[in-house]
């Protein structure tokens, strides 16, 4: 009897993370990418920590409740009103920006300056 319930979960979960799967290992995968260079900025600085790695845990953690949570909305309201992509977009800027901030401590290199500046000198030829 558990496994029939079980397996009706697992449906019904895979039914309604199905249409935001990409965004949610978007998400994953920025986490991921930010958490390592951030243990590489901590290593770099001496200021290697579990207690910021355990912060990082729970902010992805609380970031993929949110997405399940608008994503609930979303299904309630109808699926008119897009909901989950303005979260993720704000996820993902958050995300890009910290890891700008640890690349720029590890290397010493302002990468969105360094875009900026390309993008000059192709719109000055």
């Amino acid at each position: 009897m558990k496994e029939k319930y079980t397996i009706y979960l697992i449906t019904g979960l895979i039914a309604y993370l199905t249409p935001i799967l990409t965004s949610l290992l978007l998400v994953g995968g920025l986490v991921m990418f930010d958490w390592i260079t951030g243990v590489m900025k901590a290593h770099k600085l001496g200021t290697l920590s579990s207690r910021a790695m355990i912060k990082k845990f729970y902010t992805a953690s609380s970031y993929l409740v949110a997405i399940g949570a608008v994503r609930l909305c979303e299904v309630y309201f109808g699926d008119n009103i897009p909901l989950v992509k303005p979260v993720i977009a704000m996820i993902a800027l958050s995300e890009l920006q910290s890891m700008r901030e640890n690349i720029e401590a590890i290397t010493g290199i302002d990468l969105l300056k360094n875009l900026f500046n390309v993008l000059q000198r192709k719109s000055e030829s």
